[in-house]
């Protein structure tokens, strides 16, 4: 087993939790569209800055702590269990390191997001030491398709524009990383805002799992389906939903892998 370099080391510890902190108001807004089917993206993120452009960052400070170990995990880690493990195996396991890392930071920004809407929601947010609650099992799964789309979607979106443009530089590179994490982001959409309705969701953390499961099914069916003339087919909410997970995933995910390769390319040897 191999430690990984320092200039992967340095983008996971350093970068990680800057780009983290940076795509704060998309991961508001996306919270934010979990309780609210009807709102448009530009409605959503109206709401993020209504009290002020800084306040669109409320509760960023929570996932970019938690970042540096998270990045930690999906750069370095991830590096050292795919040697040894392959790269599916590492994706799975640097997933669940993610969650174990995120869950409490993350929900927690959810819940203040959401009181900052609706004051007095949540009388007490989720701990952030604390890696389960309700939720846990929507996160992990979330953070495997995503991690998927980082590590392993790049690669073919990346062969695919360079073999339709007949060029490969540093603009198809980022290109390729960009739609890869657009797949994974689309595939992650419906999964996140599951998520953010369970973290965002009260009475839930002591119902039981029948009552739960109903309610999370009850929740996809009324965000994204709509039955007229006993006809059902997609709500509005779909484009909606795929657009803002696909602007937050991608830009954060391609912001990473970016710094890591250049950090990677040009670190002193």
């Amino acid at each position: 087993m191999e430690l990984p370099e320092t200039p992967v080391i340095v983008a996971g510890g350093v970068g990680g939790p800057l780009v983290m902190f940076t795509v704060t108001p998309a991961r508001n807004a996306l919270t934010l569209g979990a309780t609210n089917s009807s709102a448009s993206m530009a409605s959503l993120y109206g709401q993020v800055f209504s009290k002020g452009f800084a306040r669109g960052w409320i509760g960023g400070l929570f996932p970019a702590t938690a970042a540096c170990p998270t990045f930690i995990c999906l750069g370095p880690a991830y590096h050292m269990f795919a040697g040894f493990a392959g790269v599916p195996a590492a994706v799975v396991i640097a997933s669940c390191m993610e969650s174990c890392i995120m869950f409490g930071a993350e929900t927690a920004n959810a819940q203040l997001a959401k009181n900052e809407k609706a004051p007095g929601t949540f009388k007490t947010t989720q701990p952030l030491w604390k890696p389960w609650g309700p939720g846990i099992s929507i996160h992990i799964l979330r953070n495997v398709l995503a991690t998927a789309g980082l590590r392993i979607f790049c690669k073919p979106c990346t062969s695919a524009i360079e073999a339709a443009t007949g060029t490969s530089n540093g603009m198809t590179q980022a290109a390729g990383d960009f739609s890869g994490n657009v797949v994974s982001a689309c595939m992650t959409a419906p999964i996140h805002q599951l998520y953010g309705f369970v973290a965002t969701t009260p009475e839930l953390r002591t119902a039981s799992r029948k009552e739960t499961s109903e309610r999370m099914t009850k929740f996809l069916k009324d965000q994204y389906l709509v039955t007229e003339g006993g006809k059902t087919r997609l709500s509005s909410t779909v484009p909606r939903d795929l657009s803002m997970r696909s602007f937050y995933v991608a830009t954060l995910y391609t912001m990473y892998i970016t710094l890591e390769r250049t950090l990677v390319n040009n670190w002193p040897r």
